[in-house]
């Protein structure tokens, strides 16, 4: 697999975070809606060639322009071995790598290479905001009585709201997976996007080898939420959530569109291991309550690092 670097310029707010299970369901259906591809038809044509163990491309999540989620074991780097030898500078560092959430990608290497990165730049991630909106009358097509106003939480991308989603792709597979982003493109990512949040487009495809070349690795990050597979490591550190998925588009409406919840490991989780694969993980089968076809992308974006 080669990694390439997908730049998306956000110029609106979305609510949906772009996290990689998330962004495979949209591919998923922008397969299933068009008939453009090489190697695959349909969203099941597509999901099935990620259950034959050799899945033709592995997604991250989507992060801001230039930053990478600091890795869990980040703090440890700015830990003495002896508790007597931390001093008040000490302290500190290890309090500002505790709460940094991501790393801009010269610090990210650096923690790659086992070095302790320099945290003197802290670049902004995504901006949270909470916008007031108010209801609209299908009758009237104006807005109703008194009490209609509503909030809605939102984020953006920082700067010129750039987001950078990174992809390992076996070789032939790069025209349809660019093609797969190019039709999500058209019609936005996550909630509400009908009526425009979430619109992205396309401004960069381009092979990435920045995250690639760590001799000698003795372990691995992830870059994408995912849920290891039975064979994975399990010596590391990592944090998780608990997901509470939804069935999307047209499949909404067969009776229940909720998904059953799913625990999941966050971005920048870190696992010792002697061979570094390319990815880890699994999908997960039977998430849905009334869709026996629906799966949940669960595979691990894995860079190796020194530990």
């Amino acid at each position: 697999m080669r990694t390439y670097r997908i730049d998306l310029a956000v110029p609106s707010g979305f609510i949906t975070p772009w996290q990689a299970d998330t962004i495979f369901g949209h591919l998923c259906w922008g397969a299933e809606r068009n008939d453009c591809f090489t190697y695959f038809k349909g969203a099941a044509g597509l999901i099935d060639l990620f259950r034959s163990g050799e899945p033709p491309f592995i997604i991250s999540d989507g992060f801001p322009a230039g930053l990478l989620p600091a890795p869990v074991t980040l703090k440890s780097r700015f830990s003495p071995g002896n508790a007597e030898k931390l001093d008040k500078n000490g302290y500190d560092w290890m309090k500002m790598a505790k709460k940094r959430e991501f790393l801009t990608l010269a610090q990210f290497q650096a923690f790659q290479r086992g070095e302790i990165p320099n945290l003197g730049e802290e670049a902004q991630g995504f901006i949270p905001a909470t916008t007031l909106h108010n209801q609209i009358s299908r009758f009237t097509n104006t807005t109703g009585e008194a009490g209609g106003l509503f909030e809605l939480d939102e984020q953006f991308a920082p700067g010129d709201g750039q987001i950078q989603v990174y992809a390992k792709i076996r070789i032939g597979f790069e025209d349809d997976l660019r093609r797969l982003f190019e039709i999500v493109s058209a019609s936005g990512f996550g909630k509400k996007k009908s009526s425009g949040k979430g619109s992205f487009r396309v401004n960069g495809f381009a092979a990435f080898a920045g995250l690639d070349t760590i001799e000698n690795a003795t372990g691995f990050i992830t870059l994408s939420h995912f849920v290891p597979a039975r064979t994975d490591p399990t010596d590391g550190a990592y944090k998780t959530m608990v997901k509470y998925g939804k069935l999307g588009e047209e499949k909404t409406i067969c009776g229940n569109p909720f998904k059953k919840p799913l625990v999941m490991l966050k971005p920048g989780a870190v696992f010792r291991t002697e061979a570094v694969l390319s990815w880890y993980g699994r999908l997960v089968e039977h998430i849905a309550f009334t869709e026996e076809s629906v799966v949940q992308y669960g595979l691990a974006f894995a860079v190796p690092a020194i530990f």
